[in-house]
């Protein structure tokens, strides 16, 4: 069986297809995969054909720094913008070398696109929470109005893209509510607060945990102290105060600290770092979250995922919706703790850090989690793939 899997040159929704995708090669399947050179050794490690393609979302100074002004507004445009960037140079090779199965992520429009002109079937795979009539977090959204110069642009282009390709006019909705002939979910029902509302074409396949090689090294502060990382992600880091709030809680605590702190704040914008904490611009965090007593995160899916699959209670600090609802959901698992960003002083996170770190009903739930996991994964989702296929045969 020939798969194409087409997704976003952004690390998160890579990294959550390489489990499967390794899976169905391991079964003797043919997977074509289209992404951006950063990612090609990796994928042809796992016996992928790469392919590469050029992407608008990840290589776009400017529009960078237009969604960091405005959002929310900006999504639809950005997601659009990259399946028209990318869906030629995709479909170039796919006219002359028909895939069965057309594998993409949930929000990379070219799946859908070339889906639709190939008239395969289409497995959409979900980095975050799936929408169905009866959950969708983009309802809670705000709302702009067509005029809105973002999503004016939006509307033009998803109408071009419709108009070429035979798929629906995307809107916010569309984009963000959509669905596949089968669809993965990279969660377990457990942590999705609607799971039971979902049809029979929904899996929810777990988080699609691999060890990465191209994560940089790292190092722990001496000691046998609790192992305490900290990461804010990759949009999000570049908040100095949050740094010195927590160093200036941690220095006194008996734990060793390893910080993830990006690439963009300088020594002084730190400030002081205390003996007990390593700073790095970025850890390989699937082999920092292997080693970790505890995680102070950003509540992006992926890492709490991540962290729940290696049994590493939480803290969460949001700092987009999302995130907020990946954290209460993470909260209502009694996987951890959560402060909201605009309530982070350093009274608060010494409460929170005390709470998990003394009670141990945090570790007890995580764990548990963690053995439930490890029956998911790369192989569960391939399996699922590869019984819809033999299902439509």
């Amino acid at each position: 069986m020939h798969y194409a899997m087409i997704t976003l040159g952004a690390s998160g929704h890579v990294f959550s297809s390489l489990p499967m995708i390794a899976e169905l090669v391991k079964k003797g399947n043919r997977v074509t995969y289209f992404s951006i050179p950063r990612y090609k050794e990796m994928l042809e490690a796992i016996g992928a054909d790469y392919k590469e393609v050029k992407s608008a979302l990840t290589n776009n100074g400017q529009a960078n720094k237009d969604i960091a002004v405005d959002m929310m507004a900006e999504l639809p445009l950005r997601f659009l913008s990259e399946g028209a960037a990318t869906i030629e140079s995709i479909m170039e090779v796919l006219r002359v070398d028909k895939p069965d199965c057309i594998i993409t992520d949930a929000i990379a429009i070219a799946g859908r696109l070339a889906a639709a002109e190939l008239k395969v079937p289409m497995v959409m795979l979900f980095t975050s929470f799936a929408s169905n009539d009866k959950f969708s977090l983009c309802r809670h959204w705000p709302v702009y109005p067509d005029t809105h110069p973002a999503r004016a642009k939006a509307k033009a282009l998803a109408e071009e893209l419709a108009a070429k390709y035979g798929t629906p006019a995307y809107d916010v909705y569309g984009i963000f509510e959509g669905k596949g002939d089968l669809n993965i979910v990279t969660q377990p029902a457990s942590f999705h607060p609607a799971a039971a509302t979902f049809d029979d074409s929904f899996v929810f396949a777990g988080p699609q945990v691999m060890k990465r090689t191209d994560s940089g090294s790292w190092e722990a502060p001496e000691g046998d102290a609790p192992l305490m990382y900290t990461s804010l992600g990759t949009l999000f880091n570049a908040w100095p105060e949050f740094y010195h709030i927590l160093y200036s809680v941690v220095k006194d605590m008996d734990v060793r600290v390893v910080s993830s702190v990006g690439s963009t704040l300088t020594k002084e914008e730190l400030g002081e770092i205390p003996a007990n904490v390593r700073t790095f611009s970025f850890l390989p965090q699937l082999e920092v979250l292997e080693n970790a007593s505890y995680f102070i995160t950003h509540a992006g899916i992926g890492s709490v995922m991540e962290a729940a699959y290696y049994g590493v209670p939480m803290l969460a600090i949001p700092q987009m919706d999302e995130q907020a609802f990946t954290a209460k959901c993470m909260v209502d698992a009694g996987l951890g703790v959560m402060i909201p960003k605009e309530e982070l002083t350093p009274e608060r996170l010494k409460e929170a850090l005390h709470e998990l770190t003394s009670n141990p009903v945090y570790t007890e739930n995580v764990k548990k989690m963690s053995a439930e996991l490890q029956t998911l994964g790369g192989e569960y989702a391939a399996n699922a793939v590869i019984k819809f296929m033999e299902s439509r045969n």
